[in-house]
């Protein structure tokens, strides 16, 4: 057992969670109703202006933000009926807007967060039952602080680790850690989405349909300074892409040659097998970085005599540290993939990396395309002799059989 749940029961439990912890809102809600009927269309079509609005931080997932507006509506004591018809409304319309398909399981996925946050709300005026409230000369504002930390928690933490768990598959032995990391790849983008819904319930029984505005100003803000910094990121991972292609572009010389996209098709499965084995996200991009330049080595040596596979992953690991200083650690695992048996490929922290590489390497030049069930056999004990990390080899045969079966 691998401790694993297919990924549609996975997503029916954790919308059975998402309705019960939604229902407790009848039960424990302490949330005085501050929004009327009128009010709730301008909330509606907050959250259908702002759905296109997704918010993405450089290796997270991107979060609309329209869940400022959910995550205010809710805070003013929204029910979950409502929320959940607000949530629907905007996320069919951003859909047919952008083009996209409608698929079932997108909006059953919207509605269950959105009624599981009202949930939340309610059980944190239960556990802090304290309303904050200013007042002036012409002007009142109260807040009430249980629902909005509970709002704020659901947006910074609980957000993220459920989209871990779903794309995890259920997989028990790796959503914390993953959680974690994913939490903290939205560090910025939450907590500036949690800290707008709090700000719009604060300010709305003040300043009424002018809310949105003041909503979007600091949305938009976090929106184009994290885009820009999703962009540079973007091109930096295409440009490790683009030079693992490089190798291919020469003719067959005494190192041999390599089939086309060999360092795509690497890496996307050394980041299968990384995700399979629980690897940390910082460890999972180094593997998927080295695995596309681990042929890198043969634009130093082709022209020359034949070399060894050492000497080609030390030329790799060289002409990697001349691109850039981040990809140190990269060159390492490159280097270290040269010689299984080496100092370099030995030490704790580079072991498993190093022969995820070599496992995904060995695997694409024996089949590139999916491996039928009469030569797995055989390829797993090439891949034990060579490669020596039965880890390695039972994740790379179960990431192997899922893409198997999701081919046929």
């Amino acid at each position: 057992m691998n401790g694993s749940v297919p990924g549609s029961l996975t997503r029916i439990l954790l919308v059975v969670a998402a309705a019960a912890v939604g229902g407790s809102w009848w039960m424990v809600s302490g949330i005085e109703q501050q929004i009327g009927p009128i009010q709730l269309v301008w909330f509606l079509v907050a959250a259908i202006a702002t759905e296109r609005l997704a918010i993405r931080q450089p290796g997270g997932q991107p979060v609309p933000t329209s869940v400022a507006v959910l995550g205010a509506a809710v805070i003013l004591g929204a029910s979950p009926l409502i929320v959940a018809l607000i949530a629907a409304v905007a996320w069919l319309v951003g859909r047919l807007v952008g083009r996209e398909p409608l698929e079932l399981s997108g909006i059953i996925g919207r509605v269950a967060g959105a009624w599981a946050l009202t949930g939340f709300a309610s059980w944190g005026v239960l556990a802090v039952p304290v309303v904050w409230e200013g007042r002036g000369a012409d002007v009142s504002a109260s807040l009430p602080v249980g629902a909005a930390i509970a709002v704020g928690l659901a947006i910074v933490v609980g957000l993220p680790a459920v989209e871990v768990f779903v794309r995890t598959g259920g997989r028990w032995h790796v959503p914390l850690r993953r959680a974690r990391e994913a939490i903290m790849a939205t560090r910025l983008v939450g907590p500036a989405v949690a800290a707008t819904a709090g700000l719009g319930a604060l300010v709305h029984p003040v300043l009424g349909i002018w809310t949105l505005p003041t909503m979007l100003i600091p949305l938009l803000a976090a929106r184009v300074g994290l885009e820009r910094l999703f962009v540079a990121d973007r091109a930096y991972e295409q440009t490790i892409r683009a030079m693992s292609r490089l190798p291919e572009q020469m003719v067959t010389g005494p190192h041999g040659s390599i089939s086309d996209d060999h360092g795509v098709r690497v890496g996307e499965l050394a980041a299968e097998v990384a995700h399979e084995l629980g690897l940390s996200e910082r460890d999972t991009i180094d593997v998927v970085r080295a695995a596309h330049l681990h042929e890198l080595g043969r634009l130093k040596l082709e022209a020359g005599e034949p070399a060894t596979q050492r000497e080609l992953a030390m030329a790799g690991g060289q002409a990697i540290r001349m691109v850039s200083a981040r990809l140190d650690r990269v060159a390492q695992l490159v280097e270290a993939h040269g010689d299984l048996t080496g100092p370099a490929a030995l030490r704790d922290d580079l072991r498993q990396q190093v022969r995820i590489v070599a496992a995904c390497c060995e695997i694409d030049r024996y089949a590139p395309d999916p491996i039928e069930p009469a030569q797995l056999d055989e390829v797993v004990v090439r891949l034990v002799r060579d490669v020596g990390d039965l880890d390695v080899v039972s994740a790379l045969t179960r990431v192997l059989r899922r893409q198997r079966v999701a081919v046929h």
